[in-house]
C-alpha cells in the first residue's frame, strides 16, 4: 500500500502551472537540491500553506518539454494515481479548461481538480510559461470526493544557448479536506523533484513529439507575409531600374541619329559646296 506522503504527492502531481501572482514574486530560500533538482520555498501572505518551486535543466529543446506537458494522452505515465484526465473547454490547444481526479487510500477522500489552463510565450527571450488555476465550470462533474484548490501554480521553459531548457515550476496548492497544513506542506516539499523528474523520464518514450509553441502558426504567417512583400518590393525596384535603364539607352540613341559622326568623310551637302566651288576657280 502507497505511503501517506507517496499518496499525497500523487494527489497533486497533475498540478501544473498557474498565473504570475504575488506569491512566485521574490523571496525564494534554498531548501535542499536532489536528483539534479533544486527546490526552494516562501512563505505565503496570510496563510500557513507555502510555495514550493523546483529548479533543473533538461537535455532537450522547448518544444519537446512543452510536447510533454501538453499530452493529455499519456500524463497518466509521469502523475501517479491519476484516474480521470479530460478537457472540459478549448479555446484552443494553449487555452482550455481541465478536469483531473485521482485516487487515493482509503485513508483519504479522493482528490480532483478543475483548473484553466493557458500558455504563452515571451519573444524577447523565446521562453514559454505555461499556468493554472483553479476555477468553477458548469460542465465539471461532482466531486469524487474532495474539490482541492490549485490556489498558483506554473511552468517556466526558458531556452539555453546550448538547446538546452530550463525548467522551473512554482506551485501553492490546497487539498482542502482533513489535511492539515503542516501537513500539506510537509509533502508538497518533494512535489517538485518527482514531478520534474517525472516529466524527464518522458523523453525516454517513443510517444514524445516536439509541440508547436504558443503563437508560433501567426509568428510563421507573419514571417511569410513580411518575406512575400520585401520580395514584391525588391522585384519591384528592379523593374523600375530595368525601365530607367531601357528609356535612357532610347534617348542616347536619338541622339546619335540627330548628330551622326561620319568619321571623317565629307557628306553629301559638303561635297556639293566643294563641288560648286571647284568650277568656279
Amino acid at each position: 500500500m502507497m505511503n501517506l506522503k507517496t499518496a499525497f504527492v500523487a494527489a497533486i502531481g497533475v498540478l501544473l502551472l498557474v498565473p504570475g501572482a504575488n506569491a512566485f514574486a521574490q523571496d525564494w530560500e534554498f531548501v535542499y537540491e536532489k536528483d539534479a533538482v533544486k527546490v526552494s520555498k516562501k512563505e505565503v501572505a496570510d496563510s500557513n500553506l507555502v510555495s514550493f518551486k523546483g529548479d533543473t535543466t533538461y537535455k532537450q529543446p522547448v518544444n519537446m518539454v512543452l510536447g510533454v506537458l501538453l499530452d493529455n494522452d499519456h500524463r497518466i505515465e509521469w502523475v501517479d494515481r491519476l484516474a480521470n484526465n479530460y478537457v472540459l473547454e478549448s479555446k484552443d490547444e494553449f487555452d482550455y479548461v481541465l478536469y483531473q481526479a485521482f485516487e487515493l487510500p482509503a485513508i483519504f477522500s479522493d482528490r480532483d481538480y478543475v483548473y484553466h489552463g493557458v500558455a504563452t510565450f515571451d519573444e524577447s527571450n523565446g521562453a514559454v510559461t505555461l499556468t493554472m488555476q483553479s476555477v468553477e465550470h458548469d460542465k465539471a462533474p461532482e466531486t469524487v470526493g474532495v474539490r482541492a484548490e490549485l490556489i498558483n501554480s506554473r511552468y517556466i521553459l526558458t531556452p539555453q544557448e546550448n538547446g538546452d531548457t530550463r525548467v522551473e515550476v512554482e506551485i501553492l496548492t490546497d487539498p482542502k479536506g482533513m489535511m492539515p497544513a503542516w501537513f500539506v506542506n510537509l509533502i508538497t516539499k518533494s512535489w517538485p523533484v518527482e514531478t520534474l523528474n517525472g516529466i524527464r523520464a518522458q523523453f525516454d518514450t517513443d510517444h514524445v513529439k516536439p509541440h508547436a509553441l504558443p503563437g508560433e502558426a501567426a509568428r510563421l504567417a507573419a514571417a511569410a507575409a513580411e518575406e512575400e512583400a520585401a520580395a514584391a518590393a525588391k522585384a519591384a525596384e528592379e523593374a523600375a531600374a530595368a525601365e530607367g535603364a531601357e528609356g535612357e539607352e532610347g534617348a542616347e540613341g536619338e541622339e546619335g541619329a540627330d548628330g551622326e559622326d561620319t568619321g571623317g568623310e565629307p557628306t553629301a551637302e559638303k561635297t556639293e559646296e566643294k563641288t560648286e566651288g571647284d568650277g568656279g576657280e
